[in-house]
């Protein structure tokens, strides 16, 4: 009499399968958590460019109201006679994290201005900028990213200052930055106007162990004048 067979799967065959089907999900769902997380430290540089970006809209396209006049603390006055201006957006972070936006105002000279430019304008107290005590924003960057130094320097938290102002006399918008040990305050606004600025500004966006993606930059152009002066640079960036 012959044995009797039955067809089906040994014990040993039933494990090899459930090990190499356990190694296979295991690839996929690790491979899937670092796309998605390259993907949010990428959505989180753009992020952070679009709002850069807006902040030169923003001064461009600024119109005075009652905001202005209780900002630099005039009474009631008609529409028109006030003369208290918005000349433009402050933007500073000290951790690289959260970043502060606020309104720049100033008071019409009662002076000529005729032999002032772009520049000497903003350096002289004629107009006596300051940081509005209303009509601010907070930024934070998302997903955990932040604004360091470059990899050369260790990668620390960068702090900076960025004043983004639009010339009474002809227009212009003016972009005057700082960083590392030269951030400026509310209080010392005026400090950062010393000159205009020369040389590109770059600020590097880290994922913070959030991804093994190289590290992106904001790239601010020299003599920034409009939302087309931040710029993105990805793996060349020197990050």
């Amino acid at each position: 009499m012959k044995p009797l067979y039955r067809d089906g799967f040994t014990i040993i065959e039933t494990m090899l399968f459930l090990g190499i089907t356990g190694l296979l999900i295991v690839g996929i769902l690790a491979g899937t958590g670092n796309s998605i997380s390259i993907q949010r430290y990428r959505d989180s540089v753009t992020s952070l460019q679009s709002m850069l970006q807006m902040q030169y809209s923003n001064v461009e396209n600024v119109s005075n109201n009652s905001v202005a006049a209780k900002s630099c603390g005039a009474k009631t006055s008609p529409r028109g006679q006030s003369d208290c201006v918005i000349l433009g957006r402050f933007i500073s972070t000290t951790d690289g994290k959260s970043i502060k936006i606020k309104t720049v105002i100033g008071s019409i000279p009662a002076v000529s201005t005729s032999s002032f430019n772009d520049i000497s304008i903003f350096r002289s107290s004629a107009y006596n900028i300051s940081v509005s005590p209303v009509d601010n924003e907070d930024y934070l960057l998302e997903w955990n990213s932040s604004i360091v130094t470059k990899a050369a320097t260790n990668g620390l938290p960068l702090g900076f200052s960025m004043l983004v102002l639009r010339s009474p006399i002809s227009g212009t918008i003016r972009t005057f930055v700082s960083s590392g040990a030269d951030i400026v305050s509310d209080e010392n606004i005026q400090d950062i106007v010393v000159s205009a600025m020369q040389s590109q500004v770059m600020l590097c966006v880290s994922p913070n162990g959030m991804s093994s993606v190289a590290r992106s930059a904001i790239v601010i152009d020299a003599n920034a004048s409009g939302a087309s002066s931040i710029e993105t640079l990805g793996d060349g960036s020197g990050c």
